[in-house]
C-alpha cells in the first residue's frame, strides 16, 4: 500500500465530512434519532415477546420485524451521520479530538452494554423456556421469539455507544 493510499481519506471517512449531511450533526436532529431507534428497538422487543407468548400471530411478527429494521436502516443513517460515523470508522481516519470523543463514550457505556448483553441472553433463555409448549394459532412456535428478544437486546447494547456519543456531543461551530 502506497503512503498516499494510507494517508487519503477512505469512502466511508469521507462521506461522514462530506457537508451535505451537516444538518444531521445539530443535537435536536441527533438525539431524535436517538430516541426513534430507542423507541423502534423497544417495539421489536414487545412485538417478539408478545409472539414468544403467542399473543402475535407468526404472520404479523414477521411485517413488524421486516418494517422495523427496514425503517431501523435510514434512521441509524441519519444518527451515525450526525455522529460522524466515529465507531465506523477506522483509527487512521479519526483526529485526536474524535479518538478522544469515541474513547469517553465506550468507556461511559461499558456497564450499561455489558449489562444489556447478559440481559439478552436472560431473557432469551428464560423466553425460550417458557414458550417451548406455546404455539399460536397460526402454528408459530415462540422459541424463534425468544431468540429475537434476545437479538434485539444485544442490537441495544451494540447501539449503546453511538447513542451516548450522539446525544452527548457538543454542537459543532
Amino acid at each position: 500500500m502506497s503512503a498516499a493510499a494510507k494517508t487519503r481519506p477512505t469512502d466511508l471517512a469521507a462521506t461522514f465530512e462530506d457537508d451535505r449531511y451537516s444538518w444531521t450533526r445539530r443535537r435536536p436532529v441527533r438525539r431524535a434519532g436517538v430516541v426513534g431507534e430507542a423507541v423502534l428497538v423497544g417495539a421489536l422487543a414487545l412485538a417478539a415477546l408478545a409472539a414468544g407468548h403467542g399473543l402475535l400471530g407468526s404472520g404479523v411478527f414477521a411485517v413488524v420485524w421486516v418494517v422495523g429494521l427496514v425503517l431501523f436502516i435510514p434512521l441509524h443513517s441519519v444518527v451515525n451521520l450526525g455522529v460522524r460515523g466515529l465507531h465506523d470508522r477506522r483509527e487512521t481516519t479519526l483526529d485526536e479530538v474524535q479518538r478522544t470523543q469515541r474513547d469517553r463514550s465506550t468507556a461511559a457505556t461499558h456497564w450499561p452494554r455489558l449489562l444489556l448483553s447478559l440481559l439478552a441472553v436472560l431473557v432469551a433463555v428464560q423466553t425460550a423456556t417458557s414458550t417451548t409448549s406455546t404455539t399460536s394459532a397460526d402454528g408459530a412456535s415462540g422459541g424463534a421469539a425468544a431468540f429475537s428478544v434476545g437479538f434485539v437486546l444485544w442490537f441495544a447494547s451494540w447501539l449503546t455507544s453511538t447513542w451516548h456519543l450522539a446525544w452527548t456531543l457538543p454542537e459543532e461551530d
